[in-house]
């Protein structure tokens, strides 16, 4: 069998050993998802105008100059943002603390996206809609899966060393850290992805939207 073919049936076969710990993370996401849309009626009627006035103003001032929003310095912000994340879930896989730090990250993760879509959609109707799909969604069609999958395998991790240490048994540390490490590699690489387009991508979407909502 070709390394291909290997490393294919390798990534099938942990996928289908870790299902759990992936529906898992799937869950906490979509309830963070749920609880960030429900959030938006706790806010004020103050704050809720003062964060479309902002909105507006940023909107108003692109259509008006328009100049790009996107670009290296956008780039290289969300490749740090991306990163930190990726590496701060991953040596939360060596901790005991790894399972509810995990899920905390993912559940603010999703929360964070769903306040914004519904924010945009409650405000602005159908034009808040398309503005969360073009501004909010290109990135996240790969950030996303790419921070669950990292978040999964981080639990995987730590709850095979902390199952190992409670049993007294013994494992292939080496090997186990060696897909570990790969995986969040993998992960690293996609979030690169999710950076370009969210520095190229989404802005241009964003300008065309601009003139029509601002």
């Amino acid at each position: 069998m070709s390394f291909v073919g290997q490393f294919r049936n390798g990534i099938v076969g942990y996928l289908r050993a870790n299902i759990g710990v992936y529906v898992f993370c799937i869950v906490i996401f979509a309830v963070g998802v749920v609880f960030g849309a429900l959030a938006i009626r706790v806010l004020g009627a103050a704050q809720k105008t003062e964060l479309i006035d902002y909105l507006q103003v940023f909107l108003r001032g692109l259509a008006q100059t328009g100049q790009p929003v996107g670009g290296a310095a956008v780039l290289r912000q969300a490749l740090a943002n991306h990163w930190k994340t990726a590496g701060f879930i991953w040596l939360l896989g060596f901790t005991v603390i790894g399972l509810p730090a995990v899920a905390l990250i993912i559940f603010t993760r999703g929360f964070v996206i769903g306040f914004t879509v519904g924010f945009l959609a409650e405000q602005l109707g159908y034009k808040g809609i398309l503005l969360a799909f073009f501004s909010v969604l290109p990135q996240n069609l790969l950030a996303v899966p790419a921070i669950l999958a990292v978040g999964a395998s981080a639990l995987s991790f730590s709850l095979l060393l902390v199952g190992a240490r409670l049993q007294h048994r013994r494992f292939q540390f080496l090997e186990e850290l060696a897909g570990y490490t790969v995986l969040g590699a993998i992960a690293c690489v996609v979030l690169a992805g999710a950076g370009l387009v969210e520095a190229f991508v989404a802005p241009v979407f964003i300008r065309l939207l601009a003139g029509t909502i601002a």
